[in-house]
């Protein structure tokens, strides 16, 4: 049996494949279309004249706190105060059961009329005593006349006698004075032990020694209170109040070096101004100043412990509040201040770029400072190490920013050095207000 050839025919994909590659061959290659310059948002830095500042945490702490104790013992009868009042000094706080300590009081009232009274009997007997002594004295004298001009007129016995009843006078004046120093010892115990039941009968009403803001009462009315041990409440004052923070090692010596520079007051001589705001950092910070700094370091935390005090007249700032206190540590001094977006970072060093008269992008690399009103501050000159004509390392402050560069503020990731790029002029302050009002917006919603 023998097999016909049939004859070759190219299939369909074959047929159009070269229909298509024969219908190119006779058109010409498209040119590329250049690609346009990116487009960034440029800015003139913001000038302004800045304070640097550390923030410490910081808890609030009671200018006085006393803890009211019994003074005498008795039962307790009367509370005068409702928990948490604010308190003036002076004020009755309790009432312990006064009548033992009345009674006391009148007894000792009685025992000082009687030692009054037997220093003025002390006092008339010296009288007496004093008049015996003038008669006696004169017997005696009229009798030595007697005797001079009529000596048998008067007998020896008679001038011995009266000689007798003088010495006797005079003995009789010296015991009457050690009478009167008896019975003034007397007066004197007899009031202090009234000055003694006096005090026990006023302490039976507890006062507060100061003004302040009461606690609870620790004790109902009908307890027993012990003298000097029963803790009845405790007063705290409000105004003014402190607060104490602790500053590290690193920051006091940089402190110490500006104040030696003459670029701030020391605070152990000056006022320093603080502000302080509280743990929800809302509301408008407490102004203060630094009145204590502690004389060493501790060498277990390697920070020195400092107070600021403040004036709190709405009494807002109560004891045991954690706070952030804001502590200068610079002179005031002029600052350009850019966006954070137009920041960079590359291997540690910050940079930003600026877009030049021909809209090409230039690096320039700065030193930076802290955040003022959402704005971060890049210092204007930096310090860089060039080589001098002997060869070696020769410091220089050079200019890095000016006021008028354009700062690229959006766009940073499309701009390279030396690129073209089309600026497009924003101001830095209204993008800034512009970026953060939705935040508030959606934080008051919720």
């Amino acid at each position: 049996m023998s097999t016909a050839l049939r004859p070759y025919k190219p299939t369909v994909l074959l047929v159009m494949t070269l229909l298509l590659a024969a219908a190119g061959c006779g058109e010409k290659h498209p040119e590329a279309v250049a690609t346009p310059p990116p487009v960034v948002e440029v800015a003139q830095p913001v000038e302004r004249t800045v304070t640097d500042y550390q923030v410490f945490t910081a808890r609030t702490q009671a200018v006085q706190s006393v803890d009211i104790k019994a003074r005498v013992t008795g039962y307790l009868t009367k509370i005068c105060f409702t928990d948490g009042d604010l308190v003036k000094e002076g004020d009755v706080l309790f009432q312990i059961d006064d009548r033992p300590y009345k009674a006391a009081l009148d007894q000792a009232k009685a025992g000082a009329e009687l030692a009054r009274g037997a220093l003025a009997k002390a006092n008339a007997a010296l009288e007496v005593a004093k008049a015996a002594l003038v008669k006696t004295q004169a017997e005696y004298e009229i009798a030595l006349n007697v005797q001079k001009n009529s000596p048998g007129a008067i007998s020896s016995l008679e001038l011995t006698k009266r000689l007798g009843a003088r010495d006797e006078a005079k003995g009789g004046i010296d015991q009457a004075k050690a009478t009167i120093e008896e019975a003034r010892g007397s007066v004197a115990q007899a009031n202090a032990a009234l000055a003694s039941a006096q005090l026990n009968y006023d302490w039976c009403k507890v006062t507060a020694p100061i003004s302040g803001r009461a606690n609870t009462h620790f004790l109902d009315v009908g307890n027993l209170v012990s003298q000097n041990l029963t803790t009845l409440t405790n007063i705290v004052s409000l105004k003014p109040t402190w607060a104490y923070f602790y500053v590290d090692e690193n920051t006091l010596l940089r402190f110490q070096q500006i104040v030696r520079e003459g670029k701030i007051q020391a605070p152990r001589k000056d006022a320093l101004p603080v502000q302080m705001s509280l743990a929800t950092g809302k509301g408008k910070p407490v102004e203060g100043t630094i009145d204590f700094i502690s004389n060493q370091v501790d060498p277990n935390t390697s920070s020195l412990r400092v107070r600021a005090v403040f004036a709190n007249e709405n009494g807002d700032l109560i004891a045991g509040l954690f706070g952030r206190i804001r502590v200068p540590i610079s002179a005031e001094h002029k600052a350009l201040l850019v966006a954070d977006s137009a920041i960079g970072t590359s291997q540690g060093q910050r940079f930003v770029y600026v877009v030049n008269d021909q809209n090409e992008v230039e690096y320039r690399a700065v030193d930076v400072g802290q955040m003022h009103g959402g704005l971060r501050e890049v210092r204007r000159f930096r310090e860089v190490t060039d080589t001098g004509p002997d060869g070696r390392g020769v410091l220089k402050r050079v200019e890095v920013l000016k006021p008028t560069d354009l700062v690229i503020v959006d766009g940073l990731q499309r701009a390279r050095p030396g690129a073209k790029v089309r600026p497009r002029r924003v101001d830095m302050i209204t993008r800034l207000v512009g970026r953060e009002a939705p935040k508030k917006q959606s934080s008051g919603g919720r």
